[in-house]
């Protein structure tokens, strides 16, 4: 019944924009990461990203994991998926690229877009397919219901194949409205959903001693044909805009859920040096997890001459709620690196009572910022947060975290002249670390909220007309979690990474565009776990080096002819939490071709890529001492199309 109310959704999704396709401006077919970004801190467009971090990873840290995202600036505790239905883009806000936004945060912020319907019909498809066996079929579109009034949606389908053996089936729909009743009033509505069937997860590696896995694992999936998973998220929600003479109010309100029926989780554990260990899966009850969440926001400007000045009022809630259980670990057998498993039975499982956890946080938060034109600009702000938390583990007393902390920002930027900018900012946070991962002792079991501080600063130069220079420092802190030598994931002490970031964006000519730069950084543990030797003075995973250099070049006389150059450096990651292996540097480097015609009188453009050139296959490490592959590995070839019908 659910497939069928899902296959449904997915005509009517795609019936909305083909109503109307007669005008309309142009969708998809331009969209490319390397001319959309301002810098290189992260940035996606559709289907690309580029930038040195993004949703997952800045500075070392997961902003989503942190409660770090917006959705149209307005705070979002995102649980479920993203959905590129409704999302036109996302940037990592962090740097100099959160100066002037309001209530930044330590660990960056990820701030997404929406894709908002215009007042022409239009209609966008895009196709893929690379050599791994990878395939998507995208419908975007709009169609206008009046002048006030236009409809937006999309569906997806797409067929998942990942350099570490897994593999799954996704099918996604979105729809969105915007409405203007009122001139100065706007109403942006929206409502997502992805399911993920036959879902297969590559295994992970756990070796014996102090040794990276080897040989590197084939791109296969070497689990039991029964070792699946499924899930689905929904998100929905509206943004409010009414703009005011000098007063502007906004109102975000967000529900974001993610079930899983069931999920599987091979790894292969006990690894020798020979590639030799034993294959366990980790078998997960269902489980449910929904989140409530938004912002109202109230903003009142003052004006004089060149010099302007900010209020800000902002009430921020979310209110969580998950249902989980401890997972079930079977004994398939024997395994060697790259063997494929004789079929092991089903197992008969009977999970346990769930877990019932609960998250209720508030923000209350003041800011005010002044500039003067061309002079400098000045941000404060203060929020009160109250952090309230309570797991119910069957057989256990009631586990009660709360919290109430202070949180600062302050921030400047001072112009020495029309190109030469210096900014400095201090940030406080509150995050909430959720819970222990499934392979712990302590599996499922509710962490603490944590604070965390960073203070940074740097330059901007404007080095050519349409390119900026941006050079920083940065020093995060806050307390370290990770698995100790008794597989016990705890606080095992502070966390600091002191860094320097460098980006360099724009286009110094006009038929070339630049986004470049990286980061060295220094991330360190200290505290009783290193004191006692539980631990080593480098955090596991986070690495040091990273950096990204993007080129869009488009050769003059060849209209809509364009070539994108992109190479990334990963530096060495600690794998282990004393420090003794390490994961080694390597680069890859990617190339395409894309090609903007005309098919029938539409746009279009046609795209063929060669990723990770060099066949580059490497581990990631996961957590201590347990590594998969790194979703890059393995050379890729790629086809696209994307027709927008207007």
């Amino acid at each position: 019944m659910e497939r069928r109310r899902f296959r449904l959704a997915l005509l009517l999704a795609a019936s909305l924009p083909v109503a109307a396709i007669n005008s309309a401006q142009a969708q998809r077919a331009s969209e490319n990461a390397v001319t959309a970004a301002e810098d290189v801190f992260g940035t996606t467009v559709g289907n690309e990203s580029i930038g040195i971090y993004n949703n997952f990873d800045v500075r070392g840290y997961s902003p989503l994991q942190a409660g770090n995202v917006r959705i149209e600036g307005l705070y979002f505790d995102q649980v479920g998926d993203e959905n590129d239905r409704i999302e036109e883009s996302s940037r990592i806000r962090v740097g100099i690229a959160a100066q002037g936004y309001a209530f930044p945060a330590p660990t960056g912020v990820v701030d997404y877009s929406l894709r908002k319907p215009g007042g022409a019909a239009d209609l966008s498809v895009l196709s893929e397919g690379s050599s791994f066996g990878y395939y998507t079929m995208q419908f975007d579109g709009a169609v206008p219901l009046g002048d006030k009034f236009s409809l937006g949606g999309g569906i997806g389908m797409n067929r998942g194949v990942f350099p570490g053996g897994g593999s799954n089936y996704e099918g996604d729909i979105g729809l969105l409205a915007r409405w203007r009743p009122l001139r100065n009033l706007e109403i942006l509505p929206f409502w997502a959903r992805k399911n993920t069937f036959v879902q297969k997860e590559g295994e992970a590696y756990e070796p014996v001693g102090d040794f990276l896995p080897s040989p590197t694992p084939p791109r296969h999936f070497y689990g039991p044909k029964w070792a699946l998973g499924q899930d689905f998220s929904v998100n929905y929600g509206a943004v409010v805009n009414y703009n005011l003479p000098s007063w502007l109010v906004r109102l975000g309100l967000f529900r974001s859920e993610l079930a899983s029926p069931k999920s599987s989780f091979p790894q292969l554990e006990n690894l020798l040096p020979d590639g030799h260990g034993e294959l366990e899966v980790d078998l997960n009850p269902p489980l449910h997890l929904g989140s409530t969440s938004g912002e109202l926001r109230v903003e009142k400007i003052f004006s004089r001459g060149a010099r302007a000045q900010r209020l800000i009022f902002s009430l921020r809630a979310r209110n969580w709620n998950g249902l989980y259980g401890n997972s079930v670990t079977m004994d398939v057998g024997p395994q060697t690196i790259g063997q494929q498993l004789l079929d092991a039975p089903k197992p008969q499982v009977q999970f346990g009572p769930p877990t019932h956890d609960h998250a209720d946080e508030r923000w209350l938060g003041f800011a005010y910022e002044l500039a003067r034109k061309d002079w400098f600009e000045l941000s404060l702000g203060v929020q009160k947060a109250r952090y309230h938390k309570q797991t119910l583990t069957p057989g256990e007393p009631p586990a009660l975290l709360d919290t109430d902390p202070w949180l600062l920002t302050a921030s400047a930027t001072g112009h020495v002249n029309q190109k030469i900018a210096v900014f400095a900012a201090f940030t406080q946070g509150l995050e909430d670390n959720g819970i222990t991962p499934s392979n712990a002792v302590n599996s499922n079991e509710a962490l603490p909220a944590t604070t965390s501080r960073q203070s940074e600063g740097g330059v901007r130069w404007t080095i050519l007309p349409r390119t900026n220079l941006v050079a920083g420092v940065f020093d995060l802190k806050k307390p370290y979690f990770n698995l100790d030598p008794s597989n016990v994931y705890r606080d095992l002490g502070q966390l600091e990474n002191k860094g320097v970031e460098i980006s360099l964006s724009g286009s110094p000519v006009e038929q070339l565009n630049l986004v470049a730069g990286g980061v060295l950084s220094e991330p360190t543990v200290s505290g009783e776990a290193v004191r006692l030797g539980v631990t080593g003075d480098k955090p596991v995973g986070l690495y040091s080096r990273k950096f990204v250099l993007g080129a869009n070049w488009r050769p003059p006389g060849w209209a809509g002819l364009s070539f994108d150059f992109a190479a990334n450096y990963y530096g060495s990651v600690p794998g282990t939490l004393d420090d003794a292996v390490s994961r080694p540097a390597y680069t890859t480097f990617n190339w395409d071709t894309r090609y903007e015609f005309k098919m029938a009188g539409e746009n279009a453009s046609l795209k063929f890529a060669v990723n990770n050139i060099a066949n580059v296959r490497e581990l990631a490490v996961f957590d201590a001492g347990t590594y998969g592959i790194f979703f890059g590995s393995g050379r890729r070839f790629d086809l696209r199309l994307i027709v927008d019908m207007n």
